[in-house]
C-alpha cells in the first residue's frame, strides 16, 4: 500500500502556518513587554525626578526660619492667634510630613528601578515564579507611588493655606480632585490585577 503522498503537503504547509502564527504571537507579545518595562522605567524616572526636587525644596524649608503666618495678616489680632488656621509650627510640621512622604517615594522608585531596571524577574525568580505575587506588588506600588507624592502635595496646599488661604484652599481642592482621579485610574489599570 502506497503512502498517501497528497496529504502531507497540506500538512507541512498547516503545520508551517502554525509555526508562522505562534512566533507572531510570540513576537507581539515579546513586544507589548519590552514597551511596558520601557514605559515603566520612564515612569520611575519621573518619580524619582518628583520626589528628589519635592524632598530638596521641603527639607530646606524645614530647616529655615519661616514666617509666623499670625503676623501677616494685619487684620489679625497676633496676640491670641485667632483667625489663623495653622500656627507656624503645624506649618513646620506639615512640611516635614510632606518631606517624609517625599522620602519614601524617593526610596521606593528607587529600589523599584533597581530590581526591575532589566525588566521582569528571570525564570529563575522566586517573584516570576508566582506571577499573581508579582501582580500584587506591582499594583501596591504604583498606588504607593502615586499616592505618596499627592499626599506630599496636599500637605503643602494645606501649609500655604496657613499663608494665602484662597490659594491654599483651592490647591488643596485641585489636589484632592487629582487625587480622586489618580485613585480611578489606579483601580481601572491596576488593581484588576489583585
Amino acid at each position: 500500500m502506497a503512502p498517501n503522498t497528497a496529504s502531507q503537503p497540506a500538512q507541512t504547509t498547516a503545520v508551517k502556518q502554525s509555526d508562522v502564527t505562534t512566533s507572531t504571537a510570540q513576537q507581539a507579545t515579546t513586544t507589548a513587554a519590552s514597551s511596558f518595562w520601557t514605559w515603566f522605567g520612564e515612569y520611575l524616572n519621573a518619580i524619582i525626578g518628583i520626589a528628589a526636587l519635592g524632598g530638596q525644596i521641603t527639607f530646606t524649608v524645614i530647616v529655615s526660619d519661616i514666617a509666623d503666618p499670625s503676623t501677616l495678616h494685619s487684620d489679625i489680632d497676633s496676640s491670641n492667634h485667632e483667625g489663623v488656621i495653622f500656627p507656624k509650627e503645624k506649618v513646620r510640621f506639615l512640611i516635614a510630613l510632606s518631606w517624609l512622604f517625599f522620602t519614601a517615594t524617593l526610596g521606593l522608585a528607587v529600589v523599584a528601578k533597581i530590581l526591575f531596571a532589566n525588566g521582569p524577574p528571570g525564570p529563575g525568580c522566586a517573584i516570576s515564579r508566582r506571577r499573581r505575587w508579582f501582580d500584587w506588588l506591582y499594583a501596591t506600588l504604583t498606588l504607593l507611588l502615586n499616592a505618596l507624592p499627592i499626599a506630599a502635595f496636599l500637605l503643602l496646599a494645606l501649609a500655604t493655606s496657613a499663608y494665602v488661604p484662597v490659594v491654599g484652599w483651592l490647591g488643596v481642592g485641585f489636589i484632592a480632585v487629582f487625587g480622586l482621579f489618580v485613585l480611578i485610574l489606579w483601580f481601572v489599570l491596576d488593581a484588576g490585577m489583585l
